[in-house]
């Protein structure tokens, strides 16, 4: 699965360069990590670095570059493509891929509403490490293209969902929150904030299996990743759930707080 850069520049084994002298290659087996850029600030990210150094230790990548070289590059490339809005892709296969990707962030109607979503039945290797895998994101991308679906929810053999192809799930019942268990999933990086902030705002937050047979029980859905930030479903194939569930709108209010603090810290330590 290869994928282009947007802009003029990206960076290639921590050499800027133009677009034009990219060349595409396959990124299956690779690690990799999608950051958000807003105001000019990639936004968490210290805990995406250290996903990105746990992916590669689980995959077996040596990743010779430290945490101070990467963040000197995504500075770089943030300065000289002059953009300060949009989604960042750092991916490690063979050679170190810095560049700006096509994002599709949720309109605010999409927020208000919920979004569509399907049912892949697909499980990925290594749950807990963020590592290209073509073939089920080529399912799921032909899904979302040809179906008219925001998002697939991942089945494994055992009837389970663990999460979606590009998202983690969590489910809402009553006052209590839902979602599968860490080692089951990928640890999403929105997602471990948003099992803070449920917390902080006392919300029971519980992790365990959830079976495709059991959906209906629940009240509310929703998902989270760095381009949908926390986002309802209002449907899961047949399933239609309240995307106006209380919960889950004050928890997108709340996450939204908490990004426009972490960018205004982080905009204070850069004007020091």
């Amino acid at each position: 699965m290869a994928l282009f850069p947007i802009h003029k520049y990206f960076i290639f084994d921590g050499v800027l360069k133009p677009i034009s002298a990219f060349i595409p290659s396959e990124n299956n087996g690779g690690v990799y990590e999608v950051l958000r850029i807003v105001r000019g600030i990639p936004l968490f990210l210290e805990d995406h670095l250290l996903r990105l150094y746990k992916s590669a230790r689980i995959a077996g990548k040596p990743f010779i570059y430290t945490d101070l070289e990467i963040r000197n590059f995504l500075k770089q490339l943030i300065q000289e493509n002059k953009v300060s809005e949009g989604n960042l892709l750092i991916s490690c296969k063979t050679n170190l891929k810095i560049f700006f990707i096509s994002h599709n962030y949720p309109s605010v109607k999409m927020y208000a509403d919920g979004v569509y979503c399907g049912i892949l039945k697909a499980e990925r290797e290594n749950p807990n490490a963020k590592v290209f895998q073509t073939e089920v994101r080529t399912r799921a991308n032909e899904m979302i293209l040809n179906q008219g679906f925001y998002e697939v929810v991942l089945i494994d053999k055992l009837g389970r969902i663990t999460e979606g192809s590009r998202s983690n799930l969590f489910f809402v019942k009553g006052n209590k929150i839902i979602t599968s268990p860490r080692k089951e999933v990928l640890l999403g990086i929105t997602r471990q904030k948003t099992i803070a902030i449920a917390k902080r705002m006392k919300f029971n937050v519980e992790e365990k299996i959830v079976m495709q047979e059991d959906l209906q029980q629940f009240d509310g859905v929703f998902i989270t990743g760095t381009s949908a930030k926390i986002l309802p479903v209002k449907q899961i194939e047949k399933i239609r759930f309240n995307s106006q569930n209380e919960i889950i709108q004050k928890l997108i209010k709340e996450y939204d707080l908490f990004i426009a603090q972490y960018v205004k810290n982080h905009l204070n330590i850069l004007n020091d």
